[in-house]
């Protein structure tokens, strides 16, 4: 889910874009939000943004499925 919204921009999301995205029912995407909020990933001033935290996260996160291609894997659906 945070892969989606880690470009960097400011602009506004919404939940509903982002239900559809992930395939998920809403209940359960607000309490993914709520677990990410709780692990200091995500913010909500006005809208949803990553904090430094979860753009940090990203940025490691997308550093090993670098890794595990090159080593041939395929995890889930690799997206950069």
């Amino acid at each position: 889910m945070l892969r989606n919204y880690g470009n960097g921009n400011s602009e506004k999301v919404v939940l509903t874009r982002i239900q559809v995205q992930v395939n998920l029912p809403f209940d359960r995407l607000k309490d993914y939000i709520v677990e990410l909020k709780e692990l200091g990933l995500l913010e909500n001033e006005g809208s949803l943004q990553l904090t430094e935290k979860g753009r940090q996260y990203l940025k490691e996160y997308k550093r090993i499925l670098l890794f595990l291609k090159s080593m041939g894997l395929n995890y889930q659906s690799y997206r950069e």
